[in-house]
């Protein structure tokens, strides 16, 4: 009689695949293991602390005993400095009944395509884009259709491309606004447009705003949410992890309509039950406290992207747009003949460089690669001295 053998992972495991900004960053520590200089430009994470009266809110929920079961919704504190802050950002007007905290943005939009997405469902998603929205849709069984920017046209939104490729499968449209990885903002005529098609066809959607304060342009992007019709339908999604560096507290949330609430809840409840009551009383602080280190976090990224922008396109044979908003320049290499995003990501990281390779990021990102200014400015500036080294060493 022959032993049972294992089962096979589920089909759904498999659809998933990993993060590149992940990969790349563990790439690059093994070679700082090395003895290896890296200046890390491939993730989104930013070099600076967590602001300190941020820190002690936490230091000071957990002496005070916080640490127990709390509602899987999120407290009550948080979920109504949350809808104040989106009122007030927003120009709108939202209830704490509507507010779900998750671990993350990336929890919210796992959530929310957990809840709604079915087996053959398609989601419409930008492209070049944040990876997870993808491997998300896939792992809830349904297709991702990429919605396509190119470096050529500015990263400007088609929306003729974007009517073509709804159908009667079409179940959400995902935005991000800022751009990861692009830096556009999208104007009010795009997102007018986006909210004629969604109310037309009866789409949900998705709309990760996290990079939501870095912008740099003086104005506070357009949100869809505030649009005419598109409360009921959309799903507004930010966080504290790059406003206020805390990438790690793992701290986001979605503001749900009405008929969702439960459903994404009893989701979560069998999840992870609850957030840590710590964790949500710091994100509490975050609000509520000054936001002196907002403004100084964009002043400063706007000097790192200046920086940025200037150096590469002061070099020959490569060039870049000058991004509105986000974490991140796209670098066109397409001028150096011969030469993959992925080979000059991994020469660049000989030379002590890390960046994430556009193919990560795109269908269409052979050409590209993505650079993330969150190192201080001299790293920077070394950086760009490597990369000018490292062009040239390819063109020669």
């Amino acid at each position: 009689m022959h032993a049972k053998q294992f089962s096979t992972f589920s089909k759904r495991s498999l659809r998933v695949t990993g993060q590149g900004a992940i990969h790349a960053l563990l790439q690059a520590r093994e070679l700082e293991k090395q003895g290896v200089d890296i200046i890390h430009l491939e993730a989104g994470e930013l070099d600076l602390d967590t602001p300190s009266h941020i820190v002690e809110a936490a230091i000071n929920s957990l002496h005070k005993g916080h640490t127990r079961y709390t509602s899987t919704q999120g407290t009550l504190q948080l979920r109504e400095s949350i809808s104040d802050y989106i009122n007030t950002t927003r120009m709108t007007q939202t209830s704490p009944n509507n507010v779900v905290v998750t671990p993350g943005v990336k929890g919210a939009i796992f959530f929310a395509i957990m809840a709604l997405v079915n087996p053959g469902d398609e989601v419409i998603v930008p492209d070049p884009g944040f990876p997870s929205y993808s491997a998300i849709t896939k792992f809830a069984g349904g297709k991702p259709v990429l919605w396509h920017q190119y470096m050529d046209q500015d990263y400007t939104y088609d929306i003729d491309q974007l009517s073509s490729i709804i159908n009667d499968k079409t179940k959400i449209i995902v935005l991000n606004n800022p751009n990861n990885p692009t830096g556009t903002i999208m104007s009010t005529k795009i997102l007018e447009s986006i909210a004629e098609l969604a109310i037309k066809h009866n789409l949900w959607v998705i709309s990760d705003e996290i990079y939501s304060q870095l912008y740099f342009n003086g104005s506070f992007p357009r949100s869809i949410f505030t649009l005419p019709g598109m409360a009921e339908r959309t799903i507004l999604m930010d966080g504290f992890s790059k406003t206020y560096a805390m990438t790690g507290w793992r701290l986001g949330y979605g503001i749900y309509p009405d008929n969702m609430i439960d459903n994404v809840c009893s989701i979560m409840l069998n999840d992870h039950s609850c957030l840590p009551e710590f964790i949500q009383d710091a994100g509490t602080a975050a609000l509520q406290g000054p936001q002196t280190c907002v403004s100084l976090l964009r002043d400063e990224l706007t000097a790192r992207r200046d920086l940025v922008v200037d150096a590469i396109n002061n070099m020959p044979y490569i060039s870049c747009f000058k991004p509105e908003g986000a974490l991140y320049v796209m670098i066109d290499i397409s001028q150096i003949t011969g030469v993959s995003s992925q080979d000059f990501a991994g020469k660049l990281l000989m030379e002590g460089v890390s960046m994430l390779p556009g193919s990560m990021l795109s269908k269409h990102g052979q050409n590209e690669v993505r650079l993330a200014f969150v190192a201080n400015q001299n790293r920077i500036s070394t950086a760009m001295e490597r990369l000018d080294s490292t062009v040239a060493q390819m063109t020669s």
